[in-house]
């Protein structure tokens, strides 16, 4: 499965590269990737969260970098994951630097999950499950002028579900946990290439793996039939590099590929460099992993 663009659980806002610059080229301090652990949080559960701050010079350790929890529910009338108020409004920092724990709000199944919202006139209702039937508690990240919302998955329970189906439901289902990359391998037409001795000017193949373990099963509610149906998570990667340039900015697997790979074409650059190479791994309920890499090219 390829994607076009790198959306889903991380929601790029005013950080996309120059115009004219694919998403995948870094050519300034961007934030990248965030990953939660645990991957799924319920109310009052502290969950620490790790960001992906990449520069052309190289990963970012120490970023000024501040953390904000945006509690505000999203208007009927958006049409957007996340209420645009999360990218306007001043919010209350919880935290700074390239790390962060942060206890996820006790009103967080209310806000945004399947509880219904304390409300005067009786006029707010429970927020809708996206199709893998979770929620999400949205954190802003600042960079600079620079914004980024990532969306943690949260523990809210079933909407609209019997106690029977309910029971069912919590003895099936298993709290979402963070794919594992695995490793990076380069080929030149058939040939395997080492990483530290890449041709210039030659379109590389690069095949990206991840543990078998990464594509989680799991139940989705179906309230109109009230019967769960059992799904699988899709993968996608999204690729960046400070030279040369992809095919595609993100490639995957859908739910119904089991392969535990994927591979892009990379096009290296004419002149001999060391090139700095990040991936960042997604599923489809909201978990991640990243990692990076150096790939040196040589005449």
């Amino acid at each position: 499965m390829r994607r076009s663009d790198f959306l889903a659980f991380l929601l790029l806002a005013g950080c996309a590269p120059k115009m004219g610059n694919p998403a995948s080229l870094i050519t300034q301090e961007r934030v990248i990737g965030v990953r939660a652990e645990p991957a799924e949080a319920a109310p009052g559960d502290l969950v620490k969260y790790s960001s992906l701050v990449v520069s052309p010079s190289g990963t970012v350790e120490a970023p000024d970098l501040s953390w904000s929890l945006c509690n505000l529910r999203k208007p009927v009338a958006e049409n957007t994951p996340v209420s645009q108020a999360c990218l306007t409004d001043d919010l209350a920092q919880s935290a700074q630097g390239v790390s962060a724990s942060i206890q996820t709000p006790s009103s967080a199944c209310s806000n945004f999950g399947p509880l219904a919202p304390p409300s005067s006139s009786g006029t707010l209702r429970p927020s809708d499950p996206d199709a893998t039937g979770g929620y999400y508690q949205p954190l802003r990240l600042d960079l600079g002028a620079e914004q980024v919302i990532f969306r943690e998955r949260l523990s809210c329970g079933l909407a609209g579900a019997s106690l029977v189906m309910a029971q069912e439901f919590r003895a099936r289902y298993t709290a979402n946990q963070n794919p594992t990359l695995v490793s990076l391998s380069g080929l030149v037409g058939e040939t395997p290439a080492s990483l530290d001795s890449l041709p210039a000017s030659q379109r590389i193949r690069l095949v990206a793996t991840w543990s078998p373990e990464s594509a989680e099963s799991y139940p989705v509610f179906d309230s109109a039939s009230q019967t769960l149906a059992d799904r699988r998570e899709a993968l996608w990667l999204s690729w960046f590099a400070t030279a040369g340039s992809f095919d595609d900015s993100v490639t995957g697997r859908g739910e119904d590929d089991s392969a535990v790979l994927t591979e892009n074409t990379w096009q290296s650059p004419a002149e001999v460099e060391v090139v700095l190479l990040w991936l960042v791994l997604h599923d489809s309920r909201g978990g991640a992993d990243f990692a990076s890499y150096t790939l040196t090219v040589v005449p």
